[in-house]
């Protein structure tokens, strides 16, 4: 017998079991992309899962009762309105809220999932766009029960110094603030989509802004406007925007929008260790 009907059999073998796997194959459903909705999922399970996101979000309730049952014990003659308590309510909210979209973007790279998160994902960008989804959707809910907690004050602290309480202008003062907080949480994602690493971009968010909004008119004069983001957001968290729209504008442009941009493209280039 020749080598080579020798060999036939387990050749002819090989092509058998080759055919059935790809019957089997064939008969397997189609697999389906991941949805967008799957991935924002994932990312408000990641940002809530951790030890550092549950300690930040209790923070930030714990700081919102401590201002709320200050103003509970300082009350002023008069009828309650939303303001007393929601102002100071709202103030450590503003302060440490946007540090949830920072790490939120920078996780990835700081706790050394990428190469997991984007093996299963390959679309960087989706995965990036779900994280800036997932830290608005998580901020919206923390600054809700926060919210919630001054409007219940509301009422008790009128009650407490017999003068009542109103609600008067509850709906445009929230609108207000609902949006300056989703552009201040976007504008920290922003920062860590950039820099990827959370105690930098954090620096850089709470420093750059700051520095600008003191330097800028003393170099610049009525023209640093142009780039005062605070600004913007206050004009934006009062609904008036005292016939300053460009200046808004641009400034939401250079501070939110390009850092977007410049996120999205470096981490779709970002090498993954």
């Amino acid at each position: 017998m020749s080598v080579t009907e020798m060999n036939r059999p387990a050749g002819m073998a090989e092509t058998g079991v080759t055919a059935r796997h790809r019957a089997e194959a064939a008969d397997l459903p189609p697999v389906r992309g991941q949805s967008f909705l799957l991935l924002v999922r994932t990312e408000l399970r990641k940002s809530v899962n951790t030890r550092s996101g549950r300690v930040l979000i209790l923070a930030i309730v714990a700081l919102a009762l401590a201002a709320i049952t200050w103003q509970l014990t300082h009350l002023e003659p008069g009828r309650i309105t939303p303001e007393f308590f929601i102002g100071p309510a709202s103030t450590g909210v503003m302060l440490l809220l946007p540090v949830i979209g920072v790490m939120a973007m920078t996780s990835e790279w700081t706790q050394r999932t990428a190469l997991t998160t984007f093996t299963l994902s390959p679309r960087r960008i989706r995965v990036q766009l779900a994280k800036f989804v997932s830290a608005i959707v998580l901020s919206v809910v923390v600054f809700t029960v926060v919210t919630l907690l001054a409007l219940a004050a509301i009422p008790l602290g009128g009650a407490i110094n017999g003068d009542g309480s109103t609600f008067t202008g509850l709906g445009g003062l929230l609108a207000g603030m609902y949006l300056t907080a989703a552009l201040n949480v976007v504008m920290a994602a922003a920062f860590g989509a950039v820099l990827a690493n959370t105690a930098i971009a954090i620096v850089v968010y709470f420093i750059a802004p700051t520095a600008w909004s003191l330097a800028g008119p003393a170099l610049f004069k009525d023209n640093a406007q142009w780039l005062d983001v605070f600004g913007a957001f206050g004009r934006i968290s009062e609904r008036d925007l005292n016939g300053m729209l460009p200046e808004t504008l641009t400034a939401l442009t250079v501070w939110i929008v390009l850092p977007i941009v410049a996120g999205l493209w470096a981490s779709s280039r970002r090498e993954v260790k």
